[in-house]
């Protein structure tokens, strides 16, 4: 009786087939998701610390979280991105396919023979999806900054001293849980609205930042598409490289391009939310953050008393300092959005082969619904 009911629970080919059919986005964007977060996070980690504290070089920061907090610091607040970053950007990608659809319905930017039709129509459906995902997902990063810069709170704080042995001895900080994160951050600063400190640049970041990253990709594909040398399920090839690494320099591309036009919002947001979070009573907006780091002058004393201005202090020097940890923050968009278009692709051109219809997710490629 036990095998009877083990067996009626299991899926025959057919329906195997058509839940990946109708569950693609799912399936695939999930999967990639999953795969790219927890192999970037690492990075995600250094490049929070780098925005809101000075350190001489990346590697520098990446000693001191292992010599403060152990390796373990690396991936401090993983767990609850790696849950709605799914979620997220599964939901992400189902808004931004089906509000390019849609335009294309309605005849807006549905000439995919020119490349400005297909970038605008790819933005549209970013811009869409930044603005709607963002609502949901601010909560949860907010929770994530907590983790991620929860020691460097509690030293602002003078809860902790900065450790300085290397096996950790006499550190008395006491790392939180995401659950213990979120409700402090309930409890502590109004409830409900308290997740949305920063929001508004939350918001710009994620609006603009996925506009240009669907946009940039977009017109990415459409290039290598009319350039490439031979197809496969796995995407087009391009002068002898292989489909599968194609994708992966497309996503790539995409991410890093958007990100460094980005990177001084989230910079100032994180500089924002961290402040908040430790409860400094000179807190800013993100306007008059971004006016103090750009006026901001260190100055240096000198013997005798005197003190001086560094030549070296220039107005580029100044707004540099809104693309502090740059850097770790290219090679991790390298990574996530390289791996995420690599296995979606991958997997799509996997359930193409399994079930016999296409679904690729090329720009203005045709998909069986």
């Amino acid at each position: 009786m036990a095998t009877d009911y083990a067996r009626s629970l299991q899926w025959t080919k057919e329906e195997t087939d058509e839940f990946l059919l109708q569950n693609r986005t799912v399936v695939t964007a999930g999967t990639a998701s999953l795969v790219s977060t927890a192999a970037s996070f690492p990075f995600d980690s250094v490049k929070s610390r780098l925005q809101v504290r000075d350190y001489p070089s990346i590697w520098a920061c990446a000693k001191s979280v292992v010599r403060e907090e152990g390796f373990r610091g690396f991936f401090r607040g993983v767990t609850i991105p790696l849950i709605t970053i799914s979620f997220v950007r599964t939901s992400s990608f189902s808004i931004y396919y089906n509000t390019k659809a849609a335009l294309h319905r309605n005849g807006i930017f549905d000439d995919s023979s020119r490349l400005i039709h297909t970038a605008l129509s790819g933005a549209a459906g970013g811009a869409t999806s930044g603005i709607i995902i963002s609502c949901g997902s601010a909560p949860f990063e907010l929770v994530k900054v907590q983790r991620q810069l929860e020691y460097l709170i509690a030293v602002q704080k003078g809860l902790v001293k900065k450790n300085t042995s290397a096996n950790g001895g006499g550190r008395t900080f006491v790392p939180q849980s995401g659950f213990q994160a979120a409700a402090n951050i309930y409890k502590n600063f109004g409830g409900i609205k308290g997740f949305y400190m920063g929001f508004p640049l939350h918001m710009a970041r994620d609006t603009f930042g996925t506009a240009l990253y669907f946009g940039f990709y977009d017109s990415i594909r459409k290039l290598v598409t009319r350039h490439s040398t031979s197809d496969s399920i796995s995407g087009p090839s391009l002068y002898g490289i292989p489909g599968p690494v194609v994708s992966f320099l497309s996503g790539s591309s995409a991410g890093i391009l958007s990100w460094m036009i980005l990177y001084p919002v989230d910079l100032i947001k994180t500089k924002v939310q961290r402040d908040a979070l430790a409860g400094n009573p000179k807190q800013f907006t993100g306007w008059q953050t971004f006016m103090h780091m750009i006026r901001e002058r260190p100055i240096v004393q000198e013997e005798g008393g005197k003190q001086r201005i560094l030549k070296t202090d220039t107005f580029l020097a100044r707004f540099l300092r809104l693309y502090r940890g740059l850097g770790v923050s290219a090679l991790r968009s390298f990574i996530s959005h390289g791996l995420t278009w690599t296995l979606i692709e991958t997997i799509s051109g996997k359930i193409t082969e399994r079930t016999g219809q296409s679904v690729s997710y090329a720009p203005d490629a045709k998909q069986e619904e």
